[in-house]
């Protein structure tokens, strides 16, 4: 198993733990607070409308006063109870959060390595695969992009992301297992599904660019095969939902840039 692999692994572990524990806890909290809350209501009760000290006997009396003395000695108990399962909870949602973050640093990780992997060089060999382009200068810098898919923008570059951080890319919405196109001409570098991301898509492009594309079902692409723009390279999710998602990261270097300036509302 490779690094990445076991990162991923441990990763998806710890999630199963939480989830675990999370419904550990709810499940608890729920049995307790409800035995707790029947007893504090007849407490409550006893002690709020205690029976008149005229009309009943000495022991009557007697059990009011034990009552009130009870909730008294159980209100800091309850509390303190109720604390714990409000600090239980915020820890599985610290780890949560945590657990979140760390899925994305893996992801660019595994991106940016995909980045640097060599593609090959032998235009013979590509070419008996059919799938060299004759004039490598085709591969020219993004001075635009298309859209993926049909759809809109659900979250912009820089946006805050669940579990802390911000986006390094584009999610765009996308019709259940709508074909997606080449946002710009490349030659792609990586393709394979990742941990939380579905199938991606890693296009080298000229002047040092690398484009991303995640959440695709599968692929109609493959390794050192070069594409242009609005070519398909393979298919949106057809999950649970309504709609799909398409996430979109154009990095400059290594670094992430925002791909809106570059995109234009009309797909060719």
């Amino acid at each position: 198993m490779t690094l990445g692999a076991a990162a991923w692994a441990a990763n998806t572990g710890k999630l199963e733990r939480l989830n675990l524990a999370e419904t550990e806890l709810t499940v608890d909290q729920g049995v307790n607070m409800h035995r707790l809350s029947r007893l504090l209501s007849v407490l409550e009760q006893l002690s709020r409308d205690p029976p008149p000290a005229l009309l009943v006997s000495p022991d009557d009396a007697k059990d009011a006063v034990r009552a009130a003395i009870l909730v008294k000695a159980l209100t800091p108990d309850l509390a303190g109870r109720a604390q714990g399962y409000a600090q239980g909870a915020s820890e599985v949602m610290r780890q949560r959060r945590l657990a979140a973050v760390q899925s994305e640093a893996l992801f660019e990780r595994d991106s940016l390595a995909a980045e640097a992997l060599p593609t090959p060089d032998s235009t013979a060999e590509l070419r008996l695969r059919g799938t060299v382009r004759e004039d490598p200068a085709d591969l020219t810098p993004p001075t635009r992009l298309v859209f993926p898919a049909a759809g809109t923008v659900v979250r912009g570059f820089g946006a805050p992301i669940a579990g802390g951080g911000r986006s390094n890319g584009m999610t765009l919405s996308a019709a259940k297992g709508a074909r997606a196109v080449s946002p710009a001409a490349g030659l792609v570098q990586y393709v394979g599904p990742v941990k939380g991301w579905d199938v991606i898509v890693i296009l080298r492009l000229a002047g040092g660019y690398h484009l991303v594309l995640a959440g695709l079902e599968r692929t109609s692409v493959q390794v050192g095969q070069s594409v242009t723009e609005g070519q398909p390279v393979g298919w949106a999710t057809d999950g649970r939902h309504a709609t799909s998602e398409l996430y979109l990261e154009v990095r400059d270097q290594g670094s992430p840039v925002d791909p809106a300036k570059w995109l234009v509302k009309n797909r060719g």
